[in-house]
């Protein structure tokens, strides 16, 4: 029987549900609001007729449900060298293998090797259910130490949570640093597929399509009403704030059933079902082209609480810059909470708050470097992992029958990314149809 299924958001999880849905026979209408497709992972035009991710984005070895997609939709992944720095104490240490632990400066030969053991003891650790009850800080200073904590692992996990990097369930990191690793951490690749991520949407939203379903771009959805009618608003209309009480709405369809993948606010806005009750941080992510190298690491976690930032990710030391005629792009990454200073300053004022910080990196670094720059925030990007957070998970199938709520609240104990909104997509399909 076929079922007529509207997709909300054409994010990575809607594109592949909408593609798996479409493959069993079903009539699906994918809406979003945004002016283009890909959600978190959307690339822009950075001139020359080339594209970049507006947040840094790459794959690991283990990311199996991606790579599976890939290869079944006849596209390549190209697998490159990493390498990883930790700024710390007013220089950059290479952090990529464990040779390179050994001989972190900020911690004593015995604080390095008792870190070293945990951390191997961890990835060898299959159940998760024992770190699911005690935050990373406490467990981190039992096992590793104190010095472990102050120099490593609190200012990292204050990159991504802030202020709430003591409340981190410890299951968030045993899943990063169990599920994300090579087999060889000596050599560890990473992947990014040939020409971005927009031959991905290309690919799904073309599948989509030729099976006779339709994805709509610039339709934001405004009203989800059991029966179930779906109101949108005019194309465009997403500008004046994503508020639904202020569209005019630009008409309806019905259909069987509904598949949201918005974050929670927003969903709850649509249905006027309760809000999950899960807190996020907001990404705020500044796009830098350079006349000239910034650093000689891809990426860089910043440990010192002084920058305003938290890392440095220079694209064109991972991709190459001839790739993009010799031009060369560096992510000024940062997580806060919503409503922070930062998240209201445009891209020049954001440069300038930054500048100090840059110069702590490479005190050569200049504003005279920067040819151009990008700024994107995201106010629902990283759900904050407290203990007791697997209790706190929405269901994808919500009270309402046949109306089903999938997004990165979800993904579950890995952190998200491309590779789970593939499996999420995949298991929202199936809960829909």
């Amino acid at each position: 029987m076929t079922v007529r299924i509207a997709v909300i958001g054409a994010g990575v999880t809607g594109l592949v549900a909408a593609h798996r849905l479409t493959a069993a026979g079903h009539a699906v209408d994918v809406y979003e609001r945004w002016p283009g497709l890909g959600g978190m992972a959307a690339t822009l035009d950075v001139g020359g007729g080339h594209r970049l991710e507006r947040y840094y984005h790459h794959l690991f070895t283990t990311d199996r449900h991606i790579a599976a997609l890939y290869g079944e939709l006849g596209l390549a992944i190209e697998w490159r060298p990493s390498s990883v720095a930790m700024f710390a104490h007013g220089r950059q240490w290479p952090f990529t293998t464990p040779l390179d632990l050994l001989r972190f400066g900020p911690l004593n030969p015995v604080e390095r090797v008792r870190m070293g053991l945990a951390v191997l003891a961890l990835q060898r650790r299959a159940e998760r259910a024992p770190f699911e009850r005690v935050t990373a800080r406490a467990w981190i200073e039992k096992w590793m130490g104190s010095a472990a904590w102050r120099e490593v692992w609190g200012p990292m996990l204050r990159g991504k949570f802030g202020e709430r990097a003591d409340e981190i369930a410890m299951v968030w990191l045993w899943s990063k640093l169990r599920l994300r690793r090579g087999k060889d951490a000596r050599d560890e690749k990473l992947g990014y597929p040939t020409g971005s991520w927009e031959p991905l949407f290309d690919a799904l939203r073309r599948r989509i399509e030729a099976r006779g379903g339709r994805v709509l771009i610039d339709r934001p959805a405004v009203r989800i009403v059991p029966g179930f009618d779906v109101t949108f608003g005019a194309p465009g209309s997403f500008r004046a704030g994503h508020d639904p009480r202020r569209f005019e709405p630009a008409g309806s369809e019905r259909y069987d059933r509904v598949l949201v993948t918005v974050a929670n606010d927003v969903f709850a806005r649509l249905t006027d079902l309760p809000e999950p009750a899960i807190e996020y941080f907001a990404a705020l992510c500044l796009l830098l082209e350079l006349d000239r190298p910034f650093s000689g690491f891809y990426w860089t976690n910043v440990a010192d609480r002084e920058l305003p930032f938290v890392g440095l990710i220079e694209h064109t030391n991972f991709v190459e810059p001839a790739r993009y005629d010799g031009r060369r792009f560096l992510y000024v990454a940062n997580y806060l909470e919503r409503g922070h200073a930062l998240l209201g300053l445009d891209a020049d004022a954001l440069l300038e708050r930054y500048l100090p910080g840059l110069r702590r990196v490479n005190p050569a670094f200049d504003r005279s470097w920067v040819v151009d720059r990008w700024l994107h925030r995201e106010p629902a990007a990283q759900p904050i992992v407290t203990v007791g957070y697997h209790e706190r998970i929405p269901p994808l199938r919500t009270p309402v029958p046949g109306l089903v709520l999938a997004n990165t609240t979800q993904v579950y104990p890995e952190d998200r990314g491309t590779n789970y909104a593939v499996r999420l997509g995949d298991e929202a399909a199936r809960a829909i149809a």
